[in-house]
């Protein structure tokens, strides 16, 4: 069995143990269990740069490897799973350190026939590399356009990075290419050993978690075809925000350490959640898991620019009757009752909690059984990210910002991402993934909130 980082090798990985590893055949370099829980997803991005003469494919490529060889040697070499414990690791042979990240696949298209306005409304999967193998750890594409525009399109492993770990990535990515000195350039961070756990028992309750069995056959039975799904981009103006956020709290100003705090993004959540669930039309209840980014959350802070999962979940309830119409498609009461729920599920993940969930994860006979408690694809249930202000507009190639950064249409269902609108445009996006007929029926339904457009006729639109 080869060796693993916790046993023979340094700890944790970084680009300068790296080079010690030069002699070990094959090694494996365990990843967190937080990572292990994303190792049937990944995080695609399509980065789309305004128009300028000054794009080289040449040197983005060079640029990656250098990216990878100094600051991300954890890219290389290919996704491993144990199959009897479900520990993620990256495995690494002698050959593919030896190739380094001239090993990983960079596609490129010089002369694309889609302009930039084109490749932001199309979001086109052509703009992406070739889909990613299960086992391999990340892919890249690069695209000329053909009014100068660039489109860099990446697809890579959860385990490795979630989505500020990809917005580090590509900030670090451009000030490679942009030629910056080792001094004046992030210095990233992978030590991923401190989100192990303890060794101890779990003491609380984590129902935002379910363990399920896990599945060693492979069954014969094909899946049945999904409905065709769609997405959608509703802009949230600062003039919306602003009338949000005064219903859920009732007009009353307070801190995040009141006990009725709730944020615009809690109000902006509970509003969709009633939403959607009306738009499925399917009258149940509904479980809603909200992504917490635990960066700031645990005790110590995790270290700055931190490469790998740090995205725990916030499980709330609602019945039926919590989430239907009345009078009104979501009242001003029912949304107030709907964004402190929100609320309440995030401030219980704090440092105990959060910690004791790594315990909970690493006390089951497999890391892989532990699957979030939501059924969301298909199902009553939802599950929200937020990328608001975790740095996803940052990346800077030779003084060029992207205008957009967005997932591709990914065909999906019941999840939701509130991020920046492009081109840094005030307000806030929320991106809906659902079942076509039920969007056409959110769309309806969103239009209908009187607290939210009264005096702003132009607040129901896309972004683009």
């Amino acid at each position: 069995m080869p060796p693993t980082q916790s046993e023979e090798l340094p700890l944790p990985l970084t680009p300068e143990g790296a080079n010690e590893l030069a002699g070990c055949e094959e090694i494996l370099l365990p990843l967190s269990p937080l990572d292990a829980m994303m190792h049937q997803l990944g995080v695609m991005l399509l980065y789309i740069f305004p128009p300028s003469t000054g794009y080289d494919l040449s040197k983005l490529q060079t640029s990656f490897i250098t990216l990878v060889n100094e600051d991300y040697p954890v890219l290389i070499g290919e996704l491993h799973m144990d199959a009897q414990t479900g520990v993620v690791s990256v495995k690494q042979t002698a050959q593919a350190r030896e190739k380094g990240a001239q090993g990983i696949r960079f596609e490129t298209n010089p002369s694309s026939s889609l302009m930039t306005e084109d490749a932001m409304q199309t979001l086109s999967w052509e703009l992406m590399p070739t889909p990613r193998a299960p086992m391999e750890l990340i892919c890249v594409k690069g695209t000329l356009l053909s009014d100068g525009g660039l489109v860099i399109g990446v697809d890579a492993s959860h385990t490795l990075l979630d989505g500020e770990g990809m917005f580090t990535f590509m900030k670090a990515w451009g000030q490679h290419y942009s030629d910056l000195n080792k001094q004046d350039r992030l210095v990233v961070n992978h030590d991923r050993h401190l989100l192990q756990g303890t060794g101890e028992p779990s003491k609380l309750n984590h129902a935002e978690f379910q363990v399920v069995g896990v599945q060693s056959a492979v069954h014969d039975t094909e899946a049945p075809v999904p409905p065709p799904t769609t997405q959608h981009r509703f802009h949230f103006t600062p003039s919306m925000m602003k009338k949000i956020k005064n219903v859920a709290t009732r007009g009353e100003s307070t801190t995040p350490s009141d006990p009725s705090y709730v944020s615009t993004i809690d109000a902006i959540t509970g509003l969709f959640t009633a939403l959607i669930s009306q738009a499925r039309g399917h009258g149940q209840d509904v479980k809603m898991t909200t992504a917490v980014n635990a960066r700031g959350r645990l005790t110590p802070r995790m270290p700055e620019n931190y490469a790998g999962n740090v995205i725990f979940s916030a499980l709330s309830s609602y019945k039926s009757d919590e989430v239907k119409a009345s009078e009104e498609v979501v009242s001003q009461d029912t949304l107030v009752k709907l964004a402190q729920r929100v609320r309440g599920s995030i401030r219980q993940s704090d440092n105990e909690y959060l910690r004791d969930a790594i315990n909970f994860m690493t006390e089951q006979t497999n890391l892989s059984a532990v699957q979030p408690a939501t059924n969301f694809v298909f199902g009553p249930d939802i599950m929200y990210t937020s990328w608001v202000r975790t740095g996803m507009y940052e990346a800077e190639f030779k003084g060029m910002h992207p205008s957009l950064v967005s997932v591709p249409r990914l065909p999906f269902d019941g999840f939701v991402i509130l991020s920046e609108p492009p081109r840094n445009s005030p307000g806030v996006d929320v991106l809906v993934f659902l079942e076509c007929t039920a969007m056409e029926k959110l769309k309806e339904l969103f239009a209908q909130v009187s607290y939210l457009h009264e005096g702003d006729e132009k607040s129901l639109r896309s972004t683009l």
